[in-house]
């Protein structure tokens, strides 16, 4: 049911939230049937690039395991 959801890469103006993060500051725009016109953006400081690439690292063990990767 709906549509599945989107990621891509975009250019944005200067003035956009995207074009003003610093160090390691995330931000994510949540554009649903509700705020389409004006999408809901959370921005905050990020973990850092260690403690990130460690998640991503086992967010990807965890899906080998969850498809039947042998341990």
């Amino acid at each position: 049911p709906g549509e599945a959801p989107v990621v891509s890469l975009r250019r944005y103006p200067t003035t956009h939230p995207f074009a003003r993060i610093q160090g390691s500051d995330n931000i994510i725009a949540f554009r649903t049937t509700r705020y389409d016109a004006q999408p809901l953006i959370v921005q905050g400081p990020g973990a850092g690039p260690e403690v990130t690439a460690g998640g991503v690292f086992a967010d990807l063990l965890r899906l080998a395991s969850y498809l039947g990767a042998p341990a």
